[in-house]
Protein backbone atom coordinates (compact mmCIF):
# COMPACT_ATOMS: atom_id res chain seq x y z
CA UNK A 1 0.00 0.00 0.00
CA UNK A 2 1.04 3.65 -0.47
CA UNK A 3 0.49 7.07 0.09
CA UNK A 4 -0.38 8.85 -3.13
CA UNK A 5 -1.78 12.20 -2.80
CA UNK A 6 -3.08 12.93 0.80
CA UNK A 7 -4.44 9.18 0.62
CA UNK A 8 -3.87 5.69 1.61
CA UNK A 9 -4.03 3.37 -1.73
CA UNK A 10 -3.71 -0.14 -2.39
CA UNK A 11 -1.32 -0.76 -5.72
CA UNK A 12 -4.16 -1.36 -7.88
CA UNK A 13 -5.57 2.02 -6.87
CA UNK A 14 -2.90 4.20 -8.27
CA UNK A 15 -2.15 5.44 -11.72
CA UNK A 16 1.06 7.49 -12.88
CA UNK A 17 0.70 10.21 -15.43
CA UNK A 18 3.01 10.10 -18.39
CA UNK A 19 3.80 13.63 -17.61
CA UNK A 20 4.81 13.14 -13.95
CA UNK A 21 7.81 15.63 -14.07
CA UNK A 22 10.24 12.69 -11.92
CA UNK A 23 9.67 10.47 -14.54
CA UNK A 24 10.02 13.06 -17.50
CA UNK A 25 12.94 14.72 -15.95
CA UNK A 26 14.10 13.00 -12.57
CA UNK A 27 14.81 14.93 -9.43
CA UNK A 28 13.13 12.50 -7.27
CA UNK A 29 14.95 12.02 -3.65
CA UNK A 30 14.44 8.44 -1.62
CA UNK A 31 14.73 6.64 1.46
CA UNK A 32 14.68 2.87 1.78
CA UNK A 33 13.40 1.80 5.63
CA UNK A 34 12.38 -1.02 7.47
CA UNK A 35 10.81 -1.52 10.55
CA UNK A 36 11.97 -4.25 13.95
CA UNK A 37 9.05 -5.51 15.82
CA UNK A 38 6.88 -3.10 13.43
CA UNK A 39 8.89 -0.07 15.21
CA UNK A 40 10.37 2.33 12.95
CA UNK A 41 14.18 2.04 12.84
CA UNK A 42 16.38 5.39 12.55
CA UNK A 43 13.11 7.34 11.44
CA UNK A 44 14.69 10.72 12.23
CA UNK A 45 18.51 9.67 10.73
CA UNK A 46 16.09 9.21 7.30
CA UNK A 47 14.15 12.39 7.69
CA UNK A 48 17.26 14.55 7.49
CA UNK A 49 18.90 12.46 5.30
CA UNK A 50 15.97 12.65 2.52
CA UNK A 51 16.21 16.55 3.58
CA UNK A 52 19.86 17.12 2.14
CA UNK A 53 19.17 15.27 -0.61
CA UNK A 54 15.71 17.59 -1.03
CA UNK A 55 17.79 20.67 0.05
CA UNK A 56 20.46 19.82 -3.52
CA UNK A 57 17.13 20.29 -5.63
CA UNK A 58 15.71 23.12 -3.96
CA UNK A 59 12.69 20.73 -2.29
CA UNK A 60 11.63 20.59 0.81
CA UNK A 61 9.61 17.38 2.86
CA UNK A 62 6.28 19.26 2.78
CA UNK A 63 5.57 18.03 6.67
CA UNK A 64 7.56 18.26 9.44
CA UNK A 65 9.23 14.74 11.36
CA UNK A 66 6.41 14.68 13.80
CA UNK A 67 3.74 14.32 10.82
CA UNK A 68 6.13 12.15 8.72
CA UNK A 69 6.39 9.42 11.59
CA UNK A 70 2.56 9.41 12.57
CA UNK A 71 1.96 9.08 8.85
CA UNK A 72 4.45 5.98 8.57
CA UNK A 73 2.98 4.57 11.94
CA UNK A 74 -0.50 4.70 10.66
CA UNK A 75 0.68 2.73 7.45
CA UNK A 76 2.57 0.10 9.65
CA UNK A 77 -0.42 -0.65 11.60
CA UNK A 78 -1.93 -2.30 8.74
CA UNK A 79 0.20 -4.97 8.19
CA UNK A 80 0.84 -8.22 10.67
CA UNK A 81 4.39 -8.00 10.59
CA UNK A 82 7.43 -6.35 9.45
CA UNK A 83 7.60 -3.68 6.95
CA UNK A 84 9.80 -2.49 4.21
CA UNK A 85 9.26 1.66 3.64
CA UNK A 86 10.10 3.55 0.61
CA UNK A 87 10.46 7.34 0.51
CA UNK A 88 9.94 9.29 -2.32
CA UNK A 89 9.94 13.41 -2.81
CA UNK A 90 8.06 14.03 -6.34
CA UNK A 91 9.06 17.73 -8.01
CA UNK A 92 6.13 19.80 -8.28
CA UNK A 93 6.57 23.01 -10.65
CA UNK A 94 7.47 24.06 -14.02
CA UNK A 95 10.06 21.50 -15.16
CA UNK A 96 10.69 21.12 -18.18
CA UNK A 97 13.83 20.91 -20.42
CA UNK A 98 14.55 24.74 -20.82
CA UNK A 99 13.52 24.89 -17.13
CA UNK A 100 13.70 24.31 -13.60
CA UNK A 101 11.12 25.92 -10.92
CA UNK A 102 9.74 24.47 -8.68
CA UNK A 103 6.50 25.27 -6.37
CA UNK A 104 5.96 22.39 -3.93
CA UNK A 105 6.90 18.82 -3.59
CA UNK A 106 5.06 15.95 -3.16
CA UNK A 107 5.80 13.05 -0.47
CA UNK A 108 4.82 9.35 -1.54
CA UNK A 109 5.39 6.81 1.06
CA UNK A 110 5.12 3.29 0.01
CA UNK A 111 5.20 -0.26 2.08
CA UNK A 112 5.13 -3.86 1.25
CA UNK A 113 5.79 -6.61 3.14
CA UNK A 114 9.46 -7.06 4.61
CA UNK A 115 10.75 -9.59 2.43
CA UNK A 116 14.50 -11.22 3.40
CA UNK A 117 15.17 -14.21 2.02
CA UNK A 118 17.84 -16.59 3.36
CA UNK A 119 21.13 -16.31 1.11
CA UNK A 120 22.10 -18.99 -0.14
CA UNK A 121 25.56 -20.40 -0.76
CA UNK A 122 28.28 -17.91 -1.11
CA UNK A 123 28.43 -14.09 -0.64
CA UNK A 124 30.04 -13.04 -3.27
CA UNK A 125 31.00 -9.63 -4.27
CA UNK A 126 33.02 -7.30 -7.25
CA UNK A 127 35.15 -4.50 -7.70
CA UNK A 128 33.30 -2.28 -10.37
CA UNK A 129 34.74 -1.12 -13.22
CA UNK A 130 32.50 1.89 -13.07
CA UNK A 131 33.36 5.05 -10.93
CA UNK A 132 31.38 6.82 -8.81
CA UNK A 133 30.87 10.31 -10.30
CA UNK A 134 32.91 12.76 -8.62
CA UNK A 135 31.60 14.88 -5.47
CA UNK A 136 32.16 17.97 -7.36
CA UNK A 137 29.61 16.65 -10.41
CA UNK A 138 27.19 15.12 -7.91
CA UNK A 139 27.41 15.10 -3.92
CA UNK A 140 27.61 11.54 -2.65
CA UNK A 141 25.31 12.65 0.11
CA UNK A 142 22.78 13.26 -2.64
CA UNK A 143 20.40 10.01 -3.07
CA UNK A 144 18.06 10.32 -6.09
CA UNK A 145 16.46 7.38 -7.89
CA UNK A 146 17.94 6.78 -11.18
CA UNK A 147 21.94 7.86 -10.46
CA UNK A 148 23.68 6.84 -13.72
CA UNK A 149 26.87 5.48 -11.92
CA UNK A 150 24.87 3.54 -9.48
CA UNK A 151 22.60 1.71 -12.58
CA UNK A 152 25.35 1.44 -14.61
CA UNK A 153 28.01 -1.05 -11.80
CA UNK A 154 24.63 -2.60 -11.12
CA UNK A 155 23.88 -3.87 -14.32
CA UNK A 156 27.50 -5.31 -14.37
CA UNK A 157 26.38 -7.27 -11.36
CA UNK A 158 25.46 -10.41 -12.49
CA UNK A 159 25.46 -12.93 -9.90
CA UNK A 160 27.54 -11.20 -7.07
CA UNK A 161 25.68 -9.82 -4.15
CA UNK A 162 27.07 -6.23 -4.87
CA UNK A 163 29.48 -4.64 -6.83
CA UNK A 164 32.11 -2.10 -5.28
CA UNK A 165 32.97 1.34 -6.82
CA UNK A 166 35.93 3.44 -6.62
CA UNK A 167 36.11 6.92 -6.46
CA UNK A 168 37.55 9.39 -9.22
CA UNK A 169 40.61 9.55 -7.34
CA UNK A 170 41.08 5.55 -7.04
CA UNK A 171 39.88 5.05 -3.52
CA UNK A 172 37.36 2.51 -2.65
CA UNK A 173 33.90 4.11 -1.63
CA UNK A 174 30.79 1.57 -1.23
CA UNK A 175 28.82 -0.47 -2.94
CA UNK A 176 25.64 0.34 -4.98
CA UNK A 177 23.44 -0.37 -2.19
CA UNK A 178 25.79 -0.91 0.77
CA UNK A 179 28.93 0.45 3.02
CA UNK A 180 31.74 -1.66 2.91
CA UNK A 181 34.12 -3.12 6.26
CA UNK A 182 37.44 -4.66 5.82
CA UNK A 183 38.77 -6.42 8.96
CA UNK A 184 42.46 -6.65 9.00
CA UNK A 185 44.95 -7.50 12.49
CA UNK A 186 41.39 -7.44 14.64
CA UNK A 187 41.25 -3.68 13.63
CA UNK A 188 37.44 -2.64 11.50
CA UNK A 189 38.40 -0.28 8.68
CA UNK A 190 35.77 1.50 6.46
CA UNK A 191 35.74 4.13 3.84
CA UNK A 192 35.33 8.00 5.58
CA UNK A 193 33.18 10.31 4.71
CA UNK A 194 35.67 12.26 2.33
CA UNK A 195 36.15 9.55 0.46
CA UNK A 196 32.84 10.17 -1.23
CA UNK A 197 30.34 7.85 0.17
CA UNK A 198 26.82 7.85 1.32
CA UNK A 199 26.42 8.29 5.35
CA UNK A 200 24.78 5.13 5.80
CA UNK A 201 22.68 4.73 8.67
CA UNK A 202 23.15 1.16 9.26
CA UNK A 203 27.01 1.74 8.85
CA UNK A 204 26.94 4.26 11.46
CA UNK A 205 25.50 2.09 13.87
CA UNK A 206 28.14 -1.00 13.32
CA UNK A 207 30.59 2.10 13.93
CA UNK A 208 29.47 2.56 17.43
CA UNK A 209 28.64 -1.40 18.04
CA UNK A 210 32.36 -2.04 17.10
CA UNK A 211 33.25 0.83 19.75
CA UNK A 212 31.45 -0.79 22.16
CA UNK A 213 32.85 -3.54 21.98
CA UNK A 214 36.17 -2.29 22.57
CA UNK A 215 36.83 -2.62 18.58
CA UNK A 216 39.60 -0.01 16.90
CA UNK A 217 37.63 1.56 13.81
CA UNK A 218 39.48 2.85 11.36
CA UNK A 219 37.62 5.48 9.07
CA UNK A 220 40.15 6.71 6.37
CA UNK A 221 40.83 6.56 2.62
CA UNK A 222 41.04 3.17 1.51
CA UNK A 223 43.02 2.24 -1.25
CA UNK A 224 41.53 -1.09 -3.49
CA UNK A 225 44.32 -3.07 -2.74
CA UNK A 226 43.70 -3.47 0.85
CA UNK A 227 40.65 -5.48 -0.17
CA UNK A 228 42.74 -8.11 -1.71
CA UNK A 229 45.23 -8.73 1.80
CA UNK A 230 42.19 -8.08 4.24
CA UNK A 231 41.57 -10.82 6.74
CA UNK A 232 37.41 -10.68 6.36
CA UNK A 233 35.46 -7.55 4.17
CA UNK A 234 31.58 -6.85 5.17
CA UNK A 235 28.53 -4.72 3.76
CA UNK A 236 25.98 -3.08 5.84
CA UNK A 237 22.51 -1.66 4.76
CA UNK A 238 18.97 -1.53 5.94
CA UNK A 239 17.50 -4.58 5.05
CA UNK A 240 19.65 -7.31 6.01
CA UNK A 241 22.38 -4.98 8.78
CA UNK A 242 25.49 -6.83 8.53
CA UNK A 243 26.12 -8.95 5.49
CA UNK A 244 29.67 -11.27 5.96
CA UNK A 245 31.17 -11.67 2.14
CA UNK A 246 33.12 -14.85 1.25
CA UNK A 247 34.66 -14.41 -2.02
CA UNK A 248 35.82 -11.10 -3.98
CA UNK A 249 36.04 -11.17 -7.68
CA UNK A 250 35.86 -15.22 -8.01
CA UNK A 251 38.97 -16.12 -6.17
CA UNK A 252 40.03 -14.22 -2.88
CA UNK A 253 38.00 -15.86 -0.19
CA UNK A 254 37.36 -14.58 3.41
CA UNK A 255 37.40 -15.20 6.77
CA UNK A 256 33.51 -14.24 8.43
CA UNK A 257 34.27 -14.74 11.95
CA UNK A 258 34.12 -11.46 12.90
CA UNK A 259 31.69 -10.03 10.71
CA UNK A 260 29.29 -13.09 11.99
CA UNK A 261 29.95 -12.35 15.82
CA UNK A 262 28.96 -8.40 14.71
CA UNK A 263 25.73 -9.46 12.67
CA UNK A 264 25.17 -11.58 15.51
CA UNK A 265 24.86 -8.89 18.19
CA UNK A 266 23.33 -6.21 15.88
CA UNK A 267 19.55 -6.05 16.12
CA UNK A 268 20.12 -6.28 19.95
CA UNK A 269 22.70 -3.29 19.52
CA UNK A 270 20.00 -1.25 17.44
CA UNK A 271 17.71 -1.64 19.97
CA UNK A 272 19.46 -0.45 22.81
CA UNK A 273 20.10 2.88 20.99
CA UNK A 274 17.50 5.08 22.22
CA UNK A 275 18.09 7.52 19.19
CA UNK A 276 17.10 5.01 16.58
CA UNK A 277 13.54 5.09 17.51
CA UNK A 278 12.52 8.76 17.72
Amino acid sequence: MLIWKGRWLKKPEVTLSIDEPGVLYGGIPYETMRTYQKKLFAGKFHYDRLSVSASYLGMNIPMNYEDFRETILQGVGNFDDDVSIRILLLPRGEISAFKYQLHTSELVIYMDHLKISQIEGKVKVKLSNVRKIDTYATPADLKVVGRTDILLAKSKKGNAYDVLMLGSRGQLCEGTFTNVFLVKDNRVITPDLDSGILPGITRKNVISLCKSLGIVVEERWVEPSELYGADEIFLTHTSRGIVPVDELDGWREYSKSLGSFLSERFEDYIKSVEENWI
